[in-house]
């Protein structure tokens, strides 16, 4: 506006110059054009005629006169009506803008989502402030990218097709990558010939935007985002415009940070809420009694069970103090557990509970120093013990008869375990002491059978030859099953000597591979022997070596369908037990043979007596099981042990380890 006064001011000084002008040009005219003229005339006729001529000149100069007074004011007027249409227009403009402002302040008091928010900014600024298009980027930070979150005046959806960054890549030198990266608003007064909107270009022409704007929008202290507007009226973004539309930017900005404020208060007031309500349920599921006291004795929460088992309302016990629900006599026992928990953190104490009726329950108090809401307080946990008493007296009761009783039950086991001993020892004596009348008549059928099919008392036809073979091997087998018995039974009985001697091992192994051999080609199998390179001398009990060596291969032939049987002879010098730091040398013999194996489960039962792992109505191999329990009982006297490896279906490894000269020592 002051514009428009300078103006009328210069064309009203003009105009004044002007009519002094021709006042005066006038005046002189009037007063001396006919002085001079006379002096220039003499001839009155002339002088008529000059006459004419003069007032035709006089109208001609001021004609130029007016008519250069006139253009000047029609050409200031017409400078002033066209400045009077821009400054209307720009008027019209920044209405637009304030209403759309105003729109925006409302949006940003009623919208709940930074989403809603940005729709409606975008949305206010095409239909109330009159631009082409405007969006809403936000940045993300990682690939920082760009994305439209809000967009109007797009309805051929191209905005969020498009790929802006605000690195500085080429789809990052646009005007929102320069606003994000820089923070200040970029300005294209003229999208046909700025070189920023180049990627872009030929879609702007095809809507025909002539400027266009990009303000950064800051959350939480950085740019987050930016807002793009865009005009089809080239210098729309003048100075008011740019600071209107940085005012509004400036207003999202705060109300995003608002946002996320209330989002935060919310989170913050919910967490609260779900941590009273947690805390409600915990209370409320917890056996017995539990309130919360602060440093005054004043209750401040408590359970259902307390109102229930006290029998007080919710109204008196809130005028109520812990102590108020324990007899007069224990009031100061519990004031000084609630001190100590004040003092030192936590504390615990059997007291009776006393309910409105008067009656006295035992209970169990625990209590511990919490802050609630700001405030130190006690939280104490009570248990009713009434079940836990009556059971520690019925304890009581029970300990006092049960040492009478353990000792009379102890008398009675120790008399049934010495007559078990005592019949055990009988019996194994019994079966020592019948060795000889039980081998006796044995031997005597083996030996007359053997006479008789001799033929040393006559000829015998084939018949009686296999009958009589029949008795000798049954009499044999019964030997055989009579001296594992009394084998057993003198081991169990301690009647078994072991007489130790000085012999070459090597001999004993060939004896008993030897003696089964005849076995193992019957079956078509291998029986491989393995010893060592020199001779093996050891101080044992020959005989009881033999036997084990003898049971274990018996054991493999009898086991073994097809395949080989072998028998490994080597020494250790500094053998350990399990379990003992000591050493010594040993003898190690491993009879490893092809045969059905033993099943894991079987393995714990194995060296057990009259044990035999193939029995029932499948059982194929005869025998009283007592082969590998000899077997182990002779290793122990002997001092040493008996080990087993095996797998179902593929064979088994029985490791025994003898001492070379005294049994180790453990």
């Amino acid at each position: 506006m002051q514009i428009d006064r300078q103006q009328v001011t210069r064309l009203r000084s003009r105009a004044a110059w002007i009519v002094i002008c021709y006042a005066l040009f006038a005046t002189l005219w009037i007063l001396f054009s006919d002085h001079i003229m006379g002096l220039m005339v003499a001839d009155p006729a002339r002088l008529v005629q000059w006459s004419l001529y003069k007032g035709l000149a006089f109208v001609g100069v001021t004609s130029l006169l007016l008519l250069l007074l006139m253009h000047r004011a029609f050409g200031a007027l017409e400078k002033g009506y066209t400045f009077l249409q821009s400054q209307q227009a720009e008027i019209e403009r920044l209405n637009r803008l304030y209403s759309a402002l105003s729109h925006i302040s409302q949006a940003i008091v009623r919208t709940q989502t930074p989403d809603e928010l940005f729709q409606k900014l975008c949305g206010v600024l095409v239909k109330e402030g009159g631009f082409g298009m405007a969006w809403v980027g936000w940045q993300e930070t990682e690939s920082y990218r760009i994305t439209p979150v809000a967009v109007a005046g797009d309805d051929s959806g191209y905005i969020q097709t498009v790929e802006v960054y605000a690195d500085d890549r080429a789809e990052g030198r646009g005007p929102s990558g320069i606003a994000v990266r820089t923070g200040e608003p970029f300005i294209c007064h003229d999208l046909l010939v700025d070189p920023a909107v180049g990627p872009w270009r030929a879609e702007i022409v095809r809507r025909a935007f002539r400027t266009s704007a990009a303000f950064p929008i800051f959350f939480g202290g950085k740019v987050a985002g930016v807002l793009n507007v865009y005009s089809k009226v080239p210098g729309f973004f003048q100075d008011r415009e740019i600071a209107l539309l940085k005012e509004a930017v400036v207003d999202v900005s705060y109300a995003l940070d608002h946002l996320a404020r209330e989002k935060e208060r919310q989170r913050a007031e919910d967490r609260a809420r779900n941590e009273r309500l947690f805390s409600d349920s915990m209370i409320e599921s917890m056996p017995g009694v539990v309130y919360l006291a602060d440093d005054r004795g004043r209750l401040l929460r408590w359970n259902r069970n307390l109102q229930t088992i006290a029998g007080y309302s919710a109204e008196e016990i809130a005028r109520m103090k812990p102590s108020d629900f324990l007899v007069p006599a224990e009031r100061s026992l519990l004031e000084t557990h609630i001190a100590e928990v004040f003092a030192g953190g936590e504390s615990s104490v059997e007291l009776p509970f006393l309910d409105r009726s008067g009656r006295s329950v035992p209970f169990f108090f625990t209590g511990r120093r919490v802050v609630f809401e700001g405030t130190t307080c006690l939280v104490a946990v009570g248990i009713d013990i009434s079940e836990r008493k009556a059971a520690e007296m019925a304890l009581r009761v029970i300990n006092e008869t049960l040492e009478l009783e353990v000792t009379s039950r102890t008398a009675e086991l120790k008399l049934a375990l010495a007559r078990a001993e005592s019949a055990d020892r009988i019996k194994s004596a019994f079966l020592a002491t019948m060795s000889h009348e039980l081998r006796t008549p044995l031997n005597s059928i083996i030996g007359f059978t053997g006479i008789i099919l001799q033929e040393l008392a006559g000829p015998l036809n084939p018949e009686q030859s296999k009958q009589l073979g029949m008795v000798r091997g049954s009499a044999r087998h019964l030997l055989e099953l009579i001296n594992d018995v009394l084998d057993i039974s003198k081991i169990e009985a301690g009647q078994l000597e072991v007489r130790n001697e000085a012999f070459d091992l090597v001999s004993v192994v060939e004896s008993a591979v030897g003696s089964v051999r005849p076995f193992a080609e019957k079956k078509g199998l291998i029986l491989s022997v393995v010893l060592p390179p020199s001779p093996t001398f050891m101080v044992s009990d020959r005989r009881r070596v033999e036997q084990i060596l003898l049971n274990l291969l018996n054991n493999a032939i009898k086991f073994t369908e097809a395949g080989r049987v072998s028998l490994t002879i080597g020494t250790i010098m500094d053998f350990r037990r399990s379990g003992d730091s000591t050493t010594c040398p040993v003898v190690q013999m491993i009879v490893s043979d092809t045969g059905i194996g033993i099943k894991p489960d079987d393995l714990p039962l194995l060296f057990q007596p009259f044990r035999q792992l193939d029995t029932g109505m499948t059982r194929h191999h005869d025998g009283t099981g007592l082969g590998l329990a000899i077997c182990s009982r002779l290793c122990a006297l002997l001092g040493g042990e008996i080990a087993v490896r095996s797998a179902w279906q593929t064979g088994s490894d029985f490791t025994v380890v003898l001492p070379l000269g005294n049994p180790c020592q453990p």
